[in-house]
């Protein structure tokens, strides 16, 4: 069975006569080519199975392998992409012409009310504890508090990205970014973006990049007397902070990031080839804000094989009561999407997801160019090698962009979530990274 076999069309595309139709039938052919992907993929691991001369635990490697492989390439196939593109197309049509977006406009402010009353919970329970530092601007930050005095004279910053929550770096006491950081005696800070509504769709990049991180920055500064702070960005954070390091170095001590995405032609995922091909104008333009749960979808669609037998494959022997709330920690937090402010996610992903314009300084914020070869602070690119969310490949390039004569790249053998959580990271990756800073965090 073959993709092509679904190319001839059932109806003229694009029938804007019923919306309904139209939506329904570009669901259906979505579902046929995707439905056939899985089949694709399935049929491959079966191939896998076959082979007798396997080890049980490598035959089960192999089949994983084969499946996650044939999978992945199917869905970058052009014609499931144009597809997939197709039919969210169709649905923001239906959702304009009959009337329904104020609906999903209405419904994405009463979860984002309903998420405000449970990020005191979600924010303290097995959270370093920290206190709010009021900032000039939509949002707060934070300072997590120490028992013992700073042995780093910079300070720094954690830029978190608009995606998911910025607990990933405090998940739990035992595998905290931050704890370790602290621990290593360096004066941490982070920002929050909070639950956005529709009503900050309209914020910026430049807002956030400039303004915002500008002034978590300023406030840094008055509290602790230094006159620059060590920027920490981590995914979309990384984004943030290069720009802003671009902009305004000045006030940059360092600049550490984690896997954040810098080059998209090298390698694109299959999450960064779908985000790639959407008409991001129209689908801000209908919804506002990115909603979370769209975010979610398109996560497990990825692999929705691997999210249906996680659980079990994890059970399937004994876990310890430390693993198993790390588990669902992880699982929460995966699932914990908030919406994307509207004009920020139309600017990244057309001018880093579709135009690539970062790698080739031509990316614009405001009315001011971003030339990452103005650069010249120390710079650490922290890269998971079997990072499937944002590729090696992307991250690693800006080494070879950045204006920065004292600059490292630390590959790292796991993939985006473990360069957080895993034991292995805590004990080598990030003493590591504390090391790097605290050679570079002495007077200004």
């Amino acid at each position: 069975m073959s993709m092509a076999l679904l190319e001839t069309p059932l109806t003229p595309k694009n029938d804007l006569s019923n919306p309904y139709y139209d939506y329904w039938y570009h669901w259906s052919s979505f579902s046929a080519k995707y439905s056939l992907s899985l089949y694709e993929a399935s049929v491959q691991a079966f191939r896998s199975f076959l082979n007798p001369e396997e080890s049980a635990s490598r035959l089960e490697r192999n089949i994983r392998t084969s499946f996650d492989n044939t999978l992945r390439a199917a869905l970058k196939d052009e014609r499931l992409v144009s597809s997939m593109r197709e039919f969210v197309e169709s649905w923001l049509r239906l959702i304009n012409i009959t009337g329904h977006r104020q609906l999903v406009g209405n419904l994405s402010n009463f979860m984002t009310y309903e998420n405000r009353f449970l990020e005191p919970l979600r924010d303290n329970i097995n959270r370093t504890p920290s206190e709010v530092v009021e900032i000039k601007g939509r949002f707060n930050m934070l300072h997590y508090k120490s028992k013992q005095p700073s042995e780093h004279r910079t300070p720094l910053l954690i830029v978190y990205s608009l995606i998911n929550r910025y607990y990933i770096l405090d998940l739990l006491p035992k595998v905290s970014v931050i704890k370790n950081l602290q621990n290593q005696g360096f004066d941490v800070y982070a920002t929050d973006w909070g639950t956005p509504s529709t009503f900050d769709s309209h914020l910026s990049l430049e807002t956030y990049a400039e303004e915002y991180v500008g002034n978590a920055i300023e406030k840094i500064k008055e509290k602790t007397g230094c006159k620059k702070v060590s920027l920490f960005g981590y995914c979309w954070g990384g984004l943030f902070s290069l720009i802003y390091t671009a902009l305004h170095q000045d006030n940059v001590k360092n600049l550490v990031l984690h896997a954040t995405p810098v080059d998209i032609e090298k390698g694109k995922t299959v999450i960064e080839k779908w985000t790639a091909s959407l008409d991001a104008d129209e689908l801000v333009d209908s919804c506002g804000n990115v909603p979370g749960w769209l975010l979610n979808l398109s996560f497990v669609l990825r692999n929705p094989v691997e999210t249906l037998l996680k659980y079990p494959h994890y059970f399937s022997e004994p876990r310890t009561v430390d693993e198993i709330q790390q588990f669902f920690s992880i699982e929460t937090w995966l699932y914990d999407s908030r919406p994307i402010i509207g004009e920020v996610y139309r600017e990244i992903v057309d001018q880093v997801y579709r135009d690539n314009l970062l790698i080739k300084n031509s990316m614009m914020v405001g009315s001011e160019a971003v030339d990452l070869r103005s650069i010249k602070v120390p710079i650490l690119d922290i890269v998971g090698t079997n990072d499937d969310l944002v590729p090696p490949s992307s991250s690693k390039s800006i080494m070879d962009a950045i204006g920065s004569a004292d600059k490292k790249l630390i590959e790292f053998p796991t993939g985006h979530v473990g360069l957080c959580i895993s034991q292995n990271a805590h004990e080598r990756l990030w003493p590591e990274v504390g090391k790097w800073l605290s050679e570079r965090s002495g007077q200004d």
